[in-house]
C-alpha cells in the first residue's frame, strides 16, 4: 500500500552545484517525504521516466520541469552568490558540470 501522504520533515537548505548533485538530493529529498517517483510525476504534471532520468542524472531538466518538481516537493529555488574563494581569479566554470 502506498503511502498518498507526504511525511513531514526538516530539510536542511542544500547547494546544489551540478546536475548530477541536484538529481541525487532530488531524490534524497522525495524518499525523505516518503513519495514514489510516480507519485512525484504525477503531482507535477510530468512522467514518472522523467524523474527517474533526473534523478540518476541520465538528462538535465529544463527550469520550467524543475519549478514543477520543485513545487511538488514544496521547495523553493533560491539563487545566492557564491562564496569567495581563491579560484575566483580564474573566472573559470571548469568542474561545475
Amino acid at each position: 500500500m502506498l503511502n498518498t501522504q507526504q511525511k513531514e520533515t526538516k530539510i536542511s537548505p542544500v547547494v546544489v552545484r551540478s546536475y548530477h548533485h541536484l538529481g541525487g538530493t532530488i531524490r534524497r529529498i522525495r524518499k525523505l517525504k516518503g513519495i514514489s517517483q510516480g507519485q512525484l510525476a504525477k503531482k507535477a504534471g510530468l512522467t514518472q521516466a522523467t524523474i527517474s532520468n533526473l534523478e540518476r542524472a541520465k538528462s538535465s531538466a529544463e527550469i520550467e520541469t524543475l519549478i514543477l518538481i520543485f513545487a511538488a516537493l514544496s521547495l523553493d529555488m533560491v539563487i545566492a552568490p557564491r562564496p569567495k574563494s581563491k579560484s575566483d581569479n580564474q573566472k573559470s566554470l571548469e568542474g561545475l558540470f
